[in-house]
């Protein structure tokens, strides 16, 4: 259902443009697709930037883009600053809005959703190389869009940091674990090592080797799932990544402060 968009190839830098007619290609008809998207002609050439990255990073974190039928993104968090933040993203790039409801079904404590109703914004991020559906149980990669490009990257896995990431004060270094079903482990793993070798390429930040946690969660639909970890321990990798990546998370660059000056 979904194509590529067209690549154009920089030295080292990756540009992805999507036309039109790359999303009108996603529709069923070409008359349902064409009353879509007319609506938002002016999106087009969508051109791959630094901003699109980190929306990419939010929603390979704490975000969820429902694919066919539905067509939507879902943004959880227990702050309403950071799913407004998000929101402002999104507008300042599609002039889309969504609405933020609080999250009735969380037993473990107060949470925040922002919706997004927008079925040609949802087949734009998918275009993108932004996995649908629970990504826990699906394969997916970083967009070469993304991986290939020192600022593009730095704003993506400055957000993934955001969602998954944490500061360990005690042991000062940072950390970042995403959960995988054992099925998609293997997966999982080639993830976060692109993450490694990016973040070496681009920055010479050097994490250490990706490793498991020791438990294996049973979920309550009893999908077995072990979490990826990779961590940044020494001094200098820490100092670069808060000058080349750092925290959008004020909380979290605040205690990232402490541990690296």
């Amino acid at each position: 259902m979904y194509l590529c968009g067209v690549f154009k190839c920089l030295e080292d830098i990756i540009i992805m443009i999507i036309k039109f007619q790359d999303v009108l290609k996603t529709y069923k008809s070409k008359e349902s697709g064409t009353k879509a998207l007319i609506k938002h002609k002016n999106w087009f050439p969508l051109k791959t930037t630094p901003a699109l990255a980190g929306i990419a990073g939010s929603l390979i974190g704490d975000g969820h883009v429902q694919g066919p039928p539905k067509l939507r993104i879902d943004y959880t968090s227990k702050s309403k600053e950071e799913l407004r933040i998000f929101s402002e993203e999104i507008y300042s790039v599609f002039k889309v809005k969504g609405k933020i409801r609080k999250n009735k079904t969380n037993k473990f404590g107060i949470t925040y959703n922002l919706g997004i109703n927008c079925s040609p914004l949802a087949r734009i991020i998918i275009l993108l190389g932004i996995p649908y559906g629970p990504k826990v149980l699906n394969d997916f990669s970083i967009p070469k869009w993304i991986k290939c490009d020192k600022c593009c990257f730095s704003t993506f896995v400055s957000r993934l940091f955001d969602c998954e990431g944490c500061v360990d004060i005690g042991s000062r270094c940072i950390e970042i674990k995403m959960y995988k079903s054992l099925e998609h482990l293997l997966n999982g793993i080639k993830f976060f090592n692109d993450i490694r070798n990016a973040l070496d390429k681009h920055f010479g930040i050097k994490t250490t080797k990706v490793f498991l946690e020791g438990n294996i969660n049973v979920r309550k639909d009893r999908i077995k799932t072990r979490g990826i970890r990779i961590k940044i321990k020494k001094r200098d990798s820490l100092k670069k990544f808060k000058e080349y990546v750092g925290f959008g998370d004020k909380i979290k660059q605040q205690k990232f402060n402490l541990i690296v000056g």
